[in-house]
C-alpha cells in the first residue's frame, strides 16, 4: 500500500523531474564506476604483491634444491643443511601456495630421498613457471593493455550500474504488471509473474558474478561458464510469460549441475608409488597368501 503511494506520488512526466532522475541516475552512476575501477586496480595491486611474495620463497627453495643435487652428484656430499628445511616450511605459509606444492614440500620433508627431491624440484619450477607468467600477464594488462583488453576495463566497471538498473527495471515491470492488469494474487498468471522476476533476478546476478569474479583457476572458470548459461537462457522470456516456469526450471538445473563440478583430486587422494597405503595395502595382501 505504501508502495504505490509512493509510486504514485512521483510524477515524472514534467521535464524538471526527468532532469533530476537523470542527474540522480548519472551521479550514481559516475559513483559506482569510478569505485569499481578502483577495486580492480587494488585487486590487481594486491594479486602482484601475493605472487611476489610467492615466487620469493619458491626461487630461494628451488635454488637450494638445485645446489642440493649438485653436492649429490659430487664426492664429498654434505648433509643437507636445516636452512632448506626452514625454507620449506617458509614455502608453505606462502600467499599462493596449492595443494600440488604443499603435498610434494610434506612428502619431502617426511621422507628425503631422491625421488621426493626430484618431485619437489619439478613441482616448484612448474608452479614458478605458471606464476611468472600470471605476473607477467597482469603487469602487462595494468602497463600496456592490448585493445581488447583495455575495452574490457573500459566497459567492465559499468557492469555494477548495469546490474543495478536491470534489477531495477524488473521490478518495476513486476509491479506495473500487477497494477494495469489487476491480476488476483491466487492465480496461475501471478506465479507466472513471480516465477519470471526470479528467474530474470537470478539471471542478473549470475550475469553478474561471472563477469566480475576473477577467474584465476579451471574450477572458476566452469563456474562463470554455468553463470553465463543461467543468464543466457533468460534471454528466452522475450517469447511469452508462458515460457517462465520452464525457464526457471532450467536454471535450477544449471544451478545444482554446478555442485558436481569439483576440483582436481588432491594427490593426498591418490596413493602414489611407495605411499604408506599402498605399503600397507600389500603387506596385508602378502600376509593373506
Amino acid at each position: 500500500m505504501y508502495l504505490a503511494a509512493w509510486m504514485s506520488a512521483i510524477d515524472i512526466s514534467d521535464t524538471q523531474s526527468k532532469i533530476i532522475v537523470i542527474g540522480l541516475a548519472v551521479i550514481l552512476f559516475l559513483w559506482l564506476y569510478i569505485r569499481t575501477a578502483r577495486s580492480f586496480r587494488s585487486m590487481a595491486t594486491a594479486r602482484l604483491e601475493r605472487l611476489h611474495q610467492s615466487l620469493g620463497l619458491y626461487s630461494c627453495a628451488a635454488g637450494l634444491l638445485d645446489s642440493e643435487t649438485a653436492l649429490d652428484l659430487s664426492p664429498d656430499h654434505e648433509p643437507e643443511p636445516e636452512s632448506l628445511i626452514l625454507l620449506l616450511q617458509q614455502c608453505k605459509a606462502a600467499p599462493l601456495i596449492t595443494t600440488d606444492v604443499l603435498e610434494a614440500i610434506d612428502a619431502y620433508i617426511k621422507e628425503r630421498d631422491a625421488s621426493r627431491h626430484l618431485q619437489l624440484q619439478k613441482a616448484l619450477d612448474r608452479e614458478i613457471s605458471r606464476r611468472i607468467r600470471e605476473q607477467s600477464s597482469i603487469i602487462r594488462s595494468l602497463d600496456n593493455p592490448g585493445w581488447g583488453t583495455g575495452f574490457w576495463k573500459l566497459i567492465r566497471p559499468a557492469v555494477p550500474f548495469a546490474a543495478l538498473m536491470l534489477i531495477l527495471y524488473w521490478s518495476l515491470q513486476l509491479y506495473q504488471e500487477f497494477q494495469t492488469q489487476n491480476i488476483p494474487a491466487l492465480s496461475w498468471t501471478s506465479a507466472e509473474l513471480w516465477m519470471r522476476f526470479v528467474s530474470c533476478l537470478a539471471a542478473v546476478i549470475s550475469f553478474y558474478f561471472a563477469v566480475m569474479t576473477p577467474r584465476e583457476d579451471p574450477p572458476r572458470a566452469s563456474y562463470s561458464i554455468l553463470a553465463l548459461l543461467m543468464s543466457a537462457v533468460a534471454l528466452a522470456h522475450f517469447a511469452s510469460l508462458t515460457a517462465a516456469p520452464y525457464i526457471l526450471a532450467v536454471q535450477l538445473i544449471l544451478f545444482v549441475s554446478g555442485f558436481a563440478i569439483n576440483p582436481k583430486r588432491s594427490r593426498r587422494d591418490r596413493p602414489y608409488a611407495g605411499s604408506a597405503e599402498l605399503l600397507d595395502d600389500s603387506e596385508e595382501e602378502r600376509v593373506q597368501s
